[in-house]
């Protein structure tokens, strides 16, 4: 199909023709006006080994004289001459049209180009519904020097449904045919190439968003109308998202609010085809649209309140304030407390922890042992609910625990002074007997028999025998 005023090749292809011989043939036209015309002998020469060949002719061209100016359908026939008599051996058809197409979609142009009219000549072009014969366009053009009639009509995207009849009406040339055409137009099809998520990954209860933007055959953008997206997680369920509108950014959007408990993974947002439609009926995509995202598990804050140092036989007392991303208070899971040395002999000690209800905290006791090693240590408050995988969250302090039975030296030493002072008074008071009665050498032997009589008194009290005790502990301990 062509438009009106155009010029047409008509294409004869021969196969298995006659190598190095000549044929001749004769083109004829008939027009929708029923007028035949016919072109001079055509011949043709084949080559050598040559079995096939196409021979052009053009309509209307002087070889084949005619008129391109009427609407409707023409009837092409080609008689074989040479050197065979075959009439009829081929034929074709062809159409001239006043318009680009026959059909078209709301928001498209109807492109109107007629031929064979007076220069300047004033034509009336008019469009009408064909069922009610409602006038939707109207114009007065003049013609070309040539005599040519252009123009074109937007489509709007709110025209009716129906089969339109286009006609041009000169004030001086009348066609037989007449210049007018039947086209029929349809809802536009929308462009919907992709579907955007807001976010690359989401976390639960995060607001997983979509958006698109659904775009006319013309290129424009709608702003009325809804679409239906479904939103599909990794287990199977899936939810229906309304898209609306937004005025700010000027695209469809739809939202979902996920929940602690919705299942990690890739959740997929897909639009099928002719989910979205404006408020005219318009549709589309043509082909289902679909983007993905993965759902994550959420971090859950740990907050650790506790004394930083602790001694031997006092009480290590915590408390531990556990919370969603947005400030809802962590109460149903479980939360576990640990106190971890890493030094030797290492130690992982599990402390119990209970919710107390009326301070909405987790509270946790933890008395030191003599036994327990001093240095450094780690509080470690681990907390997870209950879907599956769990939310989780933890925090550490550290803690210096502080035994000084554990490696210290001034223990024993303080009990070595004790005794030294004992030992020193006695040889005080020996030296003080010596220099008042001026003894003899003889006396003086006695006199140190007596010390250490009194020094054997002294080792046998249960306070030296305690002292004995605890250094011979710290020796084998060393």
């Amino acid at each position: 199909m062509t438009s009106e005023g155009n010029t047409v090749s008509l294409v004869l292809s021969a196969i298995g023709a006659v190598p190095n011989i000549q044929y001749r043939f004769r083109f004829s036209v008939t027009d929708p006006a029923g007028k035949t015309v016919q072109s001079l002998t055509e011949n043709y020469t084949t080559a050598p080994n040559q079995y096939s060949f196409t021979k052009v002719v053009l309509y209307p061209s002087p070889a084949l004289p005619g008129s391109n100016t009427l609407v409707g359908q023409y009837n092409a026939n080609v008689d074989e001459l040479w050197p065979t008599a075959a009439p009829g051996v081929a034929g074709t058809s062809f159409i001239l049209s006043i318009t680009d197409s026959s059909s078209y979609q709301r928001t498209q142009t109807v492109i109107i180009h007629a031929a064979g009219y007076n220069a300047s000549e004033s034509v009336t072009i008019m469009i009408r519904t064909q069922t009610t014969s409602t006038l939707v366009f109207s114009a007065l053009v003049s013609a070309t020097s040539s005599g040519v009639v252009a123009i074109s009509w937007k489509i709007p995207k709110n025209a009716p449904i129906d089969s339109y009849i286009v006609a041009l009406t000169g004030t001086s040339t009348v066609k037989n045919p007449a210049d007018s055409e039947r086209i029929s137009i349809v809802a536009a099809i929308m462009t919907i190439s992709s579907i955007t998520s807001v976010k690359s990954a989401y976390q639960r209860t995060d607001t997983m968003g979509f958006y698109f933007q659904p775009t006319y055959p013309d290129g424009t953008f709608p702003s009325t109308g809804v679409g239906l997206l479904t939103l599909a997680g990794p287990n199977g369920g899936s939810a229906t998202l309304t898209a609306t509108y937004d005025n700010t950014s000027q695209t469809f959007e739809a939202s979902y609010q996920t929940f602690l408990d919705n299942q990690t993974g890739t959740w997929t947002a897909s639009l099928g085809g002719h989910a979205y439609s404006d408020s005219y009926g318009n549709s589309g995509p043509g082909i289902i649209v679909t983007t993905s995202s993965p759902l994550r598990t959420i971090p859950l804050t740990v907050t650790v309140t506790t004394n930083s140092t602790i001694a031997v036989g006092q009480q290590l007392k915590f408390n531990a304030t556990v919370t969603y991303p947005d400030g809802t208070v962590f109460q149903p899971g479980t939360v576990k407390a640990y106190l971890l040395y890493s030094g030797t002999p290492a130690v992982n000690d599990t402390v119990p922890v209970v919710f107390d209800t009326s301070l909405r905290i987790w509270v946790g006791t933890y008395t030191v042992r003599p036994s327990d090693t001093g240095g450094l240590w780690s509080l470690v408050v681990k907390a997870s609910d209950s879907p599956t995988p769990p939310n989780t969250g933890s925090a550490t302090r550290a803690i210096n625990v502080q035994n000084t039975t554990s490696g210290n030296a001034s223990f024993p030493l303080y009990y070595f002074g004790i005794i030294a002072a004992i030992v020193a008074l006695v040889l005080t008071t020996v030296f003080f007997l010596f220099k008042r009665r001026n003894v003899t050498h003889a006396r003086l032997k006695i006199d140190l028999d007596a010390v250490r009589s009194e020094a054997g008194r002294i080792e046998s009290t249960d306070f030296f025998k305690s002292v004995k005790d605890q250094v011979k502990k710290e020796k084998d301990d060393k």
